[in-house]
């Protein structure tokens, strides 16, 4: 922690409702500041709070949901309060629902008004997403009270963890919810009004399932995303750092790669072997190779789809994606008679931006849809010029402390061994490996950035990414200029271990007149035409038209042909076997990439199928 980090006030909530009590301008224990009645500050952040052990029931709450922290707010202590001769124990949470200032952020019934329809829709299906960890956690009465619902942007957060009644009138349900929404949230954007009238009736009358609810939500969402632009950037770069002879970090896609990338830069991956084990640089160059295949494979199921694929079907592909590339590897131990410390492992995160076809529209929409896949400690962040959102929870023994209720996180990582992996891609077999898969949707201006520990220690993102965030969304820093900018600056902060990072820049408002050099997303038509030389006005004679159409016709018919090569090789591959059935094996091992690589990393079942 640096000393600026130290001394910046400390925001706490206090989730008691005795502590509602207490009128503001008040310092209890000497040592807290009463802003508004749960609201505190620390006056002392340097000092370590009271920390229960073993943590009362009512807090454990927060340790079963902590992969929640992106929406929920975490325990960081207690304040012992003395109260007619009794004394309360209140848990004081961190990472709590605050602007810069200090300040609650707005609340949802304070946000809706004001609100994009996408805006709207994309809050209560987050409610919803939330709905059934929360239920098992015995804290659904957290969504149902609207002044625990806060907004930050496109993110829906809460202030606190709010018990359940066991039973009787006050059971919350999905029906009550219906009600609650109807009554509580002012009459929606005109676009989406009627449709989220038919959600919550059908809420109120207990026709809908949660998964029902869940996709009407996500169709609305869909089909409001599809209207927005999406101009798509993306570069990565890696560093040895000071102290390794080599590097075991793998990332995709390197500017090499990105002009054949059939996806049109969509993939993002970052692999870092595991340290100390032999066959960490393999372990990552082996995962980011197949699951740069089989997500491609992804893709093109998509494309097929006729139907909206639901945010849990993508969802459970991707988790059976990587666990198909961690039982490669885990054979591929198996096979050189790896064990302890001579397995070959890697941690991997990876980010895949997906577009759906909406029925009744011929054409593929750009649904903004990010699904973030990670095992280990390499992490994924939303950047944007206001705030910084880490998206991950590293795999590590600290955040195992916390997740089984044995500590709170200040505390678990000053452990000596904070940051020891709990798993890794190789290190076990597919069944006991659980790797973290989540949508998001980038529907406001801002950067992807995906990571291996060498960037992300000692707090480095966190302290630089305000130098990069707006520079990079107004184009005035190239994105390839900013990747070599941050791995310079981790070199020097944190040169003793591999640093590796994808940036992937999204924008959705106006577009920009420059593209420095890298991949922008433009339309086909502006690919075809856009440097096709204009037909002259005057005085040409008609033969010279014909020979300038004929021209324009086989340029356009070329360009047609090598688009359709770029963003549908099935398609053509498909021609070529018609027009070529004898192929032979050997040819296509030769000239099919996907072939090739599969024969390389013996990937293939008896058949010689690739491994789905």
């Amino acid at each position: 922690m640096t000393t600026a980090q130290a001394v910046m006030p400390r925001y706490l909530w206090a989730a008691e409702p005795q502590a509602t009590w207490i009128p503001p301008d008040r310092l209890v224990e000497d040592r807290y500041h009463v802003i508004t009645p749960q609201l505190w500050r620390d006056t002392k952040p340097q000092e370590p709070p009271e920390v229960l052990s073993p943590l009362p029931r009512q807090a454990l709450a927060y340790a079963h949901l902590y992969q929640y922290k992106l929406h929920l707010p975490q325990l960081h202590g207690f304040c012992s309060l003395k109260r007619s001769g009794e004394t309360i124990e209140i848990p004081l949470l961190d990472n709590i629902p605050i602007n810069s200032e200090g300040k609650l952020l707005p609340s949802l019934v304070e946000a809706w008004e004001t609100a994009t329809p996408l805006n709207q829709a994309y809050w209560l299906w987050q409610i919803i997403d939330l709905w059934a960890p929360l239920a098992g956690t015995g804290v659904l009465s957290s969504l149902v009270l609207m002044e625990n619902l806060r907004v930050d942007g496109w993110c829906l957060r809460l202030c606190e963890l709010i018990p359940d009644y066991p039973s009787g009138n006050n059971k919350v349900t999905l029906s009550k919810l219906g009600t609650l929404w109807l009554q509580s949230l002012p009459p929606a954007a005109p676009a989406i009004v009627e449709r989220l009238g038919v959600i919550f009736s059908k809420m109120q009358v207990e026709k809908a399932s949660l998964r029902d609810v869940a996709g009407a939500l996500n169709r609305i969402i869909l089909e409001q995303t599809s209207q927005l632009p999406l101009r798509w950037r993306i570069a990565g770069g890696t560093d040895a750092g000071s102290v390794y002879q080599h590097n075991e970090d793998s990332y995709y896609p390197s500017p090499l790669e990105l002009p054949h990338d059939p996806t049109g830069g969509k993939i993002a991956i970052i692999c870092d072997g595991v340290a100390g084990h032999e066959g960490g640089e393999v372990a990552s160059q082996m995962a980011v190779q197949l699951l740069k295949i089989q997500t491609q494979e992804l893709f093109a199921d998509l494309l097929k789809s006729q139907q909206i694929v639901s945010p849990e079907q993508i969802c459970n592909t991707i988790l059976a994606i990587v666990r198909v590339v961690n039982n490669t590897i885990t054979a591929e131990n198996q096979s050189q008679e790896r064990v302890d410390l001579r397995r070959m492992g890697t941690t991997m995160v990876m980010a895949v931006q997906v577009n759906q076809r909406m029925r009744n529209v011929k054409r593929v929409s750009i649904s903004h849809e990010i699904y973030i896949a990670h095992v280990g400690d390499s992490r994924a962040y939303w950047i944007t010029p206001q705030r910084c959102q880490l998206l991950t929870i590293d795999d590590d023994i600290a955040t195992r402390e916390v997740k089984q209720g044995r500590d709170v996180p200040w505390h678990s990582a000053r452990r000596a061994d904070a940051t020891a992996l709990t798993q890794a891609l190789g290190m076990k077999s597919g069944e006991l490996i659980k790797p973290t898969v989540q949508r998001f949707l980038a529907i406001e201006d801002g950067i992807l950035l995906l990571c291996s520990d060498g960037l992300s220690d000692r707090n480095l993102v966190e302290s630089s990414w305000q130098d990069y965030a707006d520079r990079i969304l107004t184009t005035d820093l190239p994105l390839a200029d900013a990747v070599q900018s941050w791995l310079e600056l981790a070199h020097g902060r944190n040169g003793d271990d591999n640093i590796s990072l994808v940036l992937m820049s999204c924008q959705v408002s106006q577009p920009t007149d420059t593209n420095n050099g890298q991949l922008v997303k433009v339309s086909l038509p502006e690919a075809v035409f856009g440097h096709l030389p204009p037909l002259p006005k005057f005085g040409l004679n008609r033969l010279i038209n014909l020979g300038m159409f004929l021209t324009t016709g086989a340029g356009l018919l070329a360009a047609i042909t090598i688009i359709v090569a770029f963003f549908h090789p099935d398609l053509l591959e498909n021609w070529r076997k018609q027009l070529s059935p004898n192929r032979s094996p050997e040819v296509e091992l030769k000239t099919n990439p996907t072939t090739r690589l599969s024969a390389l990393l013996n990937l293939g079942t008896g058949d010689g199928e690739t491994v789905r």
